[in-house]
């Protein structure tokens, strides 16, 4: 599926009448993370995403968190004029979408709901040398935590440190440690996207304070001082969710995502 007509956004579950959840892409740039939460709730609730720029393998990726926010913002605006707006995102995706509840409380739009999942403040994490940051793209490209992901460092376990995300991701290619479908030239392709979006976050920073209220939901294996988002809204509420970063969107994580997620969505705008 490729980005709709109206902007950065495709349909995830377009049917329904009720407000819409509008769901923001992680530093992979695919909103499809999120086709699993969408159809979990109730019949009725339209699931949009937004896909990054760069992620069909020809446009530029945004440079900045603040270019995303203008993007996507510009989307949903084009798409759903008047709110409420109902925003999420994980990872990146949920600073994005923080940034794009500033920008429409600005405008004087009401965003009675904003769900940051598992998202890290920026400039918490430091940006790894280029042969670190490709291994850890790509325990993020197979859904996995480093401590889970032996068939990468068993097929990088020769590479010399330094060398080059070309080289790192032809020996990964050779030893099997990612599908067959997916070779070395797409996973640099797919790279570029990811390193511009990490960049992007470590360059970021938050400078106020968003009106109203905000969910977290933390994954339970995270680190607690990365997720303090307390300062940065009015009033947050926080969940946690079993298992890592990745797995929460699985199993026990997804349930309970998807159950705090719909109550949220059903207190947010009633029917």
């Amino acid at each position: 599926m490729t980005a709709s007509s109206v902007g950065s956004l495709v349909p995830l579950r377009d049917e329904g009448d009720l407000t819409p959840l509008h769901c923001v892409h992680p530093v992979s740039g695919s909103p499809y993370c999120y086709s699993a939460m969408a159809h979990r709730l109730p019949p009725g609730r339209p699931v949009f995403g937004f896909e990054a720029p760069g992620f069909d393998g020809v446009s530029e990726p945004a440079a900045s968190i603040a270019e995303l926010a203008e993007l996507h913002t510009a989307s949903l605006l084009k798409s759903r004029p008047h709110g409420p707006y109902q925003l999420l995102g994980w990872s990146l995706g949920g600073v994005v979408a923080y940034e794009m509840a500033r920008l429409l409380v600005a405008r004087g739009e009401e965003v009675p709901l904003l769900v940051i999942v598992d998202a890290a403040l920026p400039g918490t994490q430091a940006v790894l040398p280029d042969d670190q940051l490709a291994r850890h793209f790509l325990y993020d490209f197979l859904g996995v935590t480093r401590e889970r992901a032996p068939g990468i460092d068993k097929a990088l376990a020769g590479i010399a440190p330094g060398a080059e995300p070309a080289e790192i991701f032809a020996a990964a290619e050779q030893h099997g440690a990612v599908p067959e479908e997916f070779d070395a030239e797409f996973l640099l392709e797919r790279y570029a996207l990811f390193r511009t979006g990490v960049l992007a976050l470590r360059r970021h920073r938050l400078d106020a304070v968003l009106p109203g209220s905000a969910i977290l939901i933390k994954a339970e294996d995270s680190v607690d001082g990365l997720l303090d988002w307390e300062p940065y809204v009015e009033r947050l509420t926080v969940h946690t969710a079993p298992g890592d970063h990745h797995s929460v969107w699985q199993g026990p994580g997804l349930d309970a995502i998807g159950t705090i997620v719909d109550r949220a969505l059903r207190e947010a705008t009633p029917a």
